[in-house]
């Protein structure tokens, strides 16, 4: 095995043991700002980029790596920073990232080193951080052991908002089910509250109940109280739930780590477990896999998601509670 594929494997792992790897970097302003490193294909510092008249002031340019033409988004602007003046001597650097299935790159000021933290020591960020920033960009904070706090950039609100008439035109492709699925039910966990719009409005077109959670703690919580109704009510779990949808980066708990906890749960045993996430790599699909997920499914496609939910809604009748 390779050192390149040992060092991936290694960092998926660190998923399935709700860790994770932030990639840091600044912004001229004294707050620190993060990235998933699952997210980061390279970094480089700034290049000479091919301007374009005319565009959204975000987009600063088009860059091409390798033969693939990249829009380099201004997160300064994005963000709703001041334009602090540059470091003499200091060049400012490209984040490339690859998210959705697309691939952009990141204007930042400079880019600092990689840490690894729990998902426990990442939360909601409060109400201070929204008057930083602009609101929705942060999608959560970190706490790391040097005592830093560590703002996590939003990348799906980021995206959303420079392409909103391009999302909202692949979820009017769904179409609804050709047979009602107004007696199934869906419990969906996503931190991100873009995410969590996309998918409502996919299920909401399907006719698919559905349940709303924000993190792997909240979405576990819930499962309990569903397993105690149904215990309650002499039925099983899949009598009132027929599908779980979950992200897997998360606060609290990663979207592997709540798959591992729902199948060492026997009252659990037969529930569709669907991951779905913007970290599309094998690597991903196969530890979702490995932890017991019954399917992997990339961010955002509306029609492949809505595949995927009929594929296992039409297993199996859920009934209507009383």
């Amino acid at each position: 095995m390779s050192s390149f594929i040992q060092e991936i494997d290694a960092r998926t792992q660190l998923a399935g043991a709700n860790r994770f790897e932030i990639l840091l970097f600044s912004m001229g302003v004294p707050e620190i700002y993060g990235i998933n490193v699952f997210k980061v294909r390279e970094v480089f510092s700034m290049p000479t980029l091919t301007r374009l008249p005319e565009t959204d002031a975000r987009i600063e340019g088009l860059l091409s790596v390798r033969g693939t033409t990249l829009p380099v988004i201004d997160l300064r602007q994005v963000l709703s920073l001041p334009d602090f003046p540059r470091e003499d001597g200091k060049a400012d650097h490209l984040i490339v990232t690859e998210y959705n299935r697309n691939v952009q790159a990141f204007h930042v000021r400079h880019v600092d080193r990689i840490v690894r933290v729990s998902w426990g020591q990442v939360a909601p960020p409060p109400a201070l951080v929204h008057n930083k920033v602009k609101p929705g960009t942060i999608t959560a904070v970190a706490k790391i052991d040097s005592g830093l706090t560590v703002l996590l950039v939003d990348v799906e609100k980021i995206l959303s908002d420079l392409m909103p008439e391009h999302e909202e035109a692949l979820v009017q492709q769904v179409q609804a089910a050709p047979t009602a699925l107004a007696d199934k039910r869906v419990l969906f966990a996503d931190d991100s509250a873009v995410a969590r719009t996309q998918i409502r409005k996919t299920l909401t077109r399907l006719g698919v109940k559905t349940i709303e959670t924000t993190t792997g703690q909240e979405a576990w919580d819930m499962l309990l109280r569903v397993a105690d109704e149904a215990e309650s009510r002499h039925k099983t779990v899949g009598d009132i739930l027929h599908l779980v949808l979950s992200d897997v980066e998360m606060p609290a708990m990663d979207g592997f780590t709540l798959t591992k906890r729902i199948r060492a749960d026997a009252r659990f045993h037969d529930l569709p477990i669907i991951l779905h996430s913007s970290l599309t790599g094998v690597c991903n699909r196969e530890h979702g896999k490995v932890v017991g997920a019954t399917d992997y499914v990339g961010k955002f496609d509306p029609k492949e998601l809505s595949t995927i939910v009929l594929k296992y809604c039409a297993q199996r009748h859920v009934s209507q509670p009383n």
